[in-house]
C-alpha cells in the first residue's frame, strides 16, 4: 500500500485531484453567479455539476497514465526515470492550487463581509377571498337514543343557509361539507380539500323537550378555536337557537373578515312540522327516488300541521318535479301532472314569503320543465333566487342548465364551476361540469375534477357515472358499459345515467338491453333496430304527458326516418305546433354543444318530400347553430356526426367524409355504422363504406373485451 501511495505522489495524481476539486468549486461559484443573472434554468447548473463529477475520475486516470514533458504529453511508461520532470510539475500544481485557494478565500470573505440588502417589512396582507370562507360540517347526534341525526343535520343546514346570505362570505356547499360526517379527518385536511379558512362543527343532544346545541368555530389552518359555546333551549325555541348561533358566528368572524353584516332570521313553525320538513329535505338532497317519495309523504304531514309553512310548500313542489318524467328527473309522475300539481304550491309559498329563495328556484325549475319556450321566465326566476341566496346550489345549477346553449355557453360553464368549487360533491353540478368539459374535449380538466371528488368519496356511484361517460367519450365503450352499468344499478331511476348507459349499450349493438334502460322516446330506435317494430309503434301511440323538447323530438325523428316515414314526421311536428303558428320557428333548438340532431332530421324530411324552400330555411338555421357551437369549441363525436349529416344534406361530400373522420377520432364506435337517414344517399360510396366499416370494426373490438360475439 505504501508503494502505491508513493507512486501516486510521484505521478502527481493526488495533487491533480486536489487542484481539480478546488478549480471545480471556483468555476461553479462563478457559473452560479452568471447563470442567475442571465435567468438560466436550474437544469443548466445541475448539468455542469454532473459534467465535473463525471470528469473527476477521468482526470485522475489521465494523471496516472500520462506525464507532461518538455516535448509534450507522453505515456508514463515511455518516459525514462532520469528524464522525468514530475517534481517540476508538482511545484507548478502546488502553486496553482495555492492560487485557487486564495480565490476561494476571497469569494468566501466577500460573501461574509458584504452587507445584506435591507428587506422591507412586508405590509400586512389584505384579507383574501379564500379567508372569507367557512364550511359547516354536519352536527353530531349525541342524543341518548341516537335517533336525531336528521335533526342535527337540519340544524347544520339552517346555519349554512343563514351564513350563505352574508355577502362576500364563501360558504362550502352542503353535500361536500356533510361528506366528512363520521370521518376521522383532521380539520386542516378538511379545510384544504374544501378550500375554506374556517370550519364550524358541533353537536345536538335532545332529552325530552330540551335540546342542547354545541357549536365550535375553528380556524382550519391551525385548529385555533375562535369560539365554543353551548345553547340550552326548549325545543319550541329551536328557531331562536338557530338565530343565536348564527349571530355568534357572525360576531366571531366580523372583526377579522366580514364587517357589519346582518343575519337573517329563520321562518318559525311548530316543532313537529319543522322536524318533518328537515327530515324530508335531507332525503330530497339524496336524489334517491324512494327516499324522495318518502320525503313527499313527510312534507304532506308537515303541511297538515302547518299549511302556511312556506319552505315546506316549496320543498313539496320540488319533490313533485324531481319525481316526474322530465329530463334529468328521477321518477315516473307524468310531466303534465307534475306541472299542474306543483305550481299552486309554489305560488302559495311565494305569497306567504315573497323573499323565499328556494321557492323562486323551484319556480325556475317549473318553467324549465313546463315548456321549451319558457326559458326566459325560468332564467328570471332563478336569477331572483340567487339574488336572495347566492349560495343556492340548485338555483345555480338549474340556471346554468338554462344558459347551456351556444349563446351563453361560457356563462353556463362559469356557473357550474362556481357551484362545484363551493360544493364539489353536489352531484348535478358535478356531472354537468364534466359534460361541459366533454363537449369541448377538455378531458384533462374533467379527469382533474373527478380525481378531486374521488379523493373525498372514493368510488361512489357518481364517480362511476362520470368515469363511464368519460370512457365513452374516449371510445372505450367496454369500460363505459362496466362503469355506467354499476352506476345505473345503484339508481335505475336517474334519467341521465339511464341515457348514457343506454347509449353505451346501443352503440355496441345491444339494442334490446338499451331499450330496457332508456326512458320513453329513446326506446323507439333500439326497439326498431332489434326487430321489435310493433313494440316500437305501440310505444309511440301510448306517448302521453310529454314535453316535446329537442332531445325527445330527436328520438322520435330518428325512429320515424329509419322507418322511411318523413311525411309522418312532418305531420306530427306540424300538429304539435298547432294552427296559426310558424311550425318551423316553433321547433326547439339545442341547448348544448352536441350538434342539432332534431333540426337535421327536419331538414332531411323536408328534402325527402320536395319541400325545398322550407328545407333551405332549416339548413340555414343548422349552419348558424353549428357555427356558434364551433365558436365555443365544440369537439365531440355527437357534434361531428351531426356536422357530417349537415354536409350530407347539402351535398358537400368532402366535408361529410372529413367530419365522419373526426367523429371516429373523437371516440365513435357503432355496430350500426352511420345509421341515420341523412346519410342514405351515400351508402354505396366507397369512401363512406370504408369509414363505416371502421366504426363497426371498432365496435366489435369493444364487444370482444366484454365477451360478446361480433355482429
Amino acid at each position: 500500500m505504501s508503494k502505491l501511495i508513493e507512486e501516486l505522489k510521484r505521478r502527481n495524481v493526488i495533487r491533480v485531484g486536489i487542484a481539480y476539486l478546488v478549480a471545480t468549486w471556483v468555476v461553479l461559484q462563478i457559473a452560479d453567479l452568471v447563470l442567475e443573472n442571465i435567468g438560466a434554468p436550474d437544469w443548466v447548473m445541475q448539468a455542469l455539476m454532473l459534467v465535473f463529477a463525471l470528469c473527476f475520475p477521468l482526470a485522475l486516470l489521465f494523471s496516472w497514465a500520462f506525464e507532461l514533458t518538455p516535448e509534450g504529453i507522453k505515456r508514463e511508461k515511455d518516459v525514462r526515470r532520469g528524464e522525468s520532470i514530475t517534481r517540476q510539475t508538482a511545484h507548478k500544481l502546488d502553486r496553482m492550487t495555492v492560487g485557487l485557494l486564495f480565490v476561494v478565500i476571497l469569494i468566501v470573505a466577500v460573501e461574509r463581509l458584504m452587507p445584506e440588502a435591507d428587506v422591507p417589512e412586508p405590509a400586512p396582507a389584505a384579507v383574501t377571498a379564500t379567508e372569507k370562507s367557512i364550511a359547516v360540517l354536519a352536527f353530531q347526534d349525541l342524543s341518548p337514543e341516537g335517533d336525531q341525526e336528521y335533526f342535527a343535520e337540519g340544524i347544520s343546514e339552517e346555519l349554512l343557509n343563514v351564513l350563505a346570505q352574508i355577502p362576500d362570505l364563501k360558504v362550502a356547499g352542503r353535500t361536500s361539507s356533510f361528506a366528512f360526517k363520521d370521518q376521522k379527518r383532521d380539520l386542516r385536511e378538511i379545510g384544504e380539500i374544501l378550500e375554506v379558512a374556517h370550519i364550524l362543527e358541533g353537536s345536538v343532544r335532545t332529552s325530552g323537550d330540551r335540546v342542547r346545541v354545541t357549536a365550535q368555530l375553528v380556524k382550519a389552518e391551525d385548529g385555533f378555536h375562535l369560539f365554543s359555546k353551548n345553547y340550552d333551549r326548549k325545543l319550541t325555541d329551536i328557531f331562536e337557537v338557530q338565530d343565536d348561533i348564527a349571530r355568534e358566528i357572525a360576531t366571531a368572524l366580523r372583526s377579522a373578515i366580514l364587517g357589519d353584516q346582518p343575519v337573517e332570521k329563520s321562518t318559525p313553525t311548530p316543532v313537529e312540522a319543522y322536524e318533518k320538513y328537515l327530515h324530508a329535505r335531507q332525503w330530497i338532497h339524496s336524489r334517491d327516488r324512494h327516499l324522495m317519495e318518502e320525503a313527499s309523504v313527510l312534507l304532506d304531514e308537515a303541511l297538515a300541521i302547518d299549511p302556511s309553512y312556506a319552505p315546506a310548500l316549496a320543498q313539496k313542489a320540488l319533490a313533485i318535479n324531481l319525481l316526474s318524467k322530465a329530463d334529468g328527473a328521477y321518477g315516473d309522475i307524468p310531466l303534465d301532472v307534475a306541472i299542474r300539481e306543483s305550481r299552486p304550491l309554489i305560488d302559495k309559498a311565494l305569497e306567504l314569503d315573497p323573499d323565499l329563495a328556494e321557492a323562486y328556484a323551484v319556480l325556475g325549475l317549473w318553467y324549465s320543465n313546463g315548456s321549451p319556450t319558457s326559458s326566459e321566465q325560468a332564467i328570471a326566476s332563478l336569477r331572483r333566487s340567487l339574488a336572495i341566496n347566492p349560495s343556492n346550489a340548485n338555483a345555480s345549477n338549474w340556471l346554468a342548465n338554462e344558459l347551456a346553449g351556444a349563446e351563453n355557453f361560457n356563462e353556463s360553464l362559469r356557473l357550474y364551476e362556481a357551484v362545484v368549487e363551493r360544493d364539489p360533491l353536489y352531484a348535478p353540478a358535478f356531472n354537468n361540469v364534466v359534460f361541459h368539459y366533454m363537449q369541448t374535449r377538455s378531458m384533462d380538466r374533467a379527469e382533474s375534477l373527478v380525481r378531486r371528488v374521488e379523493r373525498i368519496t372514493g368510488e361512489s356511484p357518481n364517480i362511476l357515472f362520470a368515469r363511464g361517460a368519460l370512457s365513452l367519450a374516449n371510445g372505450k365503450f367496454a369500460e363505459a358499459v362496466e362503469q355506467l352499468g354499476r352506476a345505473h344499478a345503484f339508481n335505475t331511476s336517474a334519467s341521465v345515467v339511464s341515457l348514457w348507459y343506454g347509449n353505451a349499450l346501443f352503440y355496441l349493438g345491444e339494442f334490446e338491453s338499451a331499450a330496457e334502460v332508456f326512458r320513453i322516446t329513446d326506446k323507439l330506435l333500439p326497439l326498431e333496430l332489434a326487430g321489435l317494430n310493433e313494440e316500437a309503434a305501440e310505444l309511440f301511440e301510448s306517448l302521453d304527458g310529454l314535453i316535446y323538447d329537442e332531445s325527445t323530438l330527436s328520438g322520435i325523428g330518428d325512429w320515424m326516418l329509419i322507418r322511411e316515414r318523413p311525411e309522418e314526421l312532418l305531420a306530427f311536428l306540424e300538429a304539435l305546433a298547432g294552427d296559426g303558428k310558424d311550425w318551423l320557428e316553433d321547433q326547439p333548438r339545442p341547448n348544448q354543444l352536441w350538434g342539432a340532431t332534431h333540426m337535421t332530421n327536419v331538414a332531411y324530411a323536408l328534402l325527402a318530400t320536395d319541400r325545398v324552400e322550407e328545407a333551405e330555411r332549416v339548413l340555414a338555421d343548422i349552419r348558424e347553430i353549428l357555427g356558434k357551437q364551433a365558436d365555443y369549441g365544440a369537439n365531440n363525436m355527437f357534434y361531428w356526426w351531426n356536422k357530417a349529416e349537415y354536409a350530407a344534406l347539402t351535398g358537400d361530400v368532402e366535408a361529410m367524409l372529413s367530419s365522419m373522420r373526426r367523429t371516429i377520432d373523437t371516440g365513435l364506435v357503432c355496430t350500426a355504422g352511420f345509421y341515420t337517414a341523412p346519410f342514405n344517399r351515400y351508402r354505396n360510396d366507397a369512401r363512406f363504406k370504408e369509414l363505416e366499416d371502421e366504426v363497426i370494426r371498432r365496435a366489435n373490438a369493444e364487444r370482444r373485451k366484454l365477451g360478446m360475439l361480433e355482429v
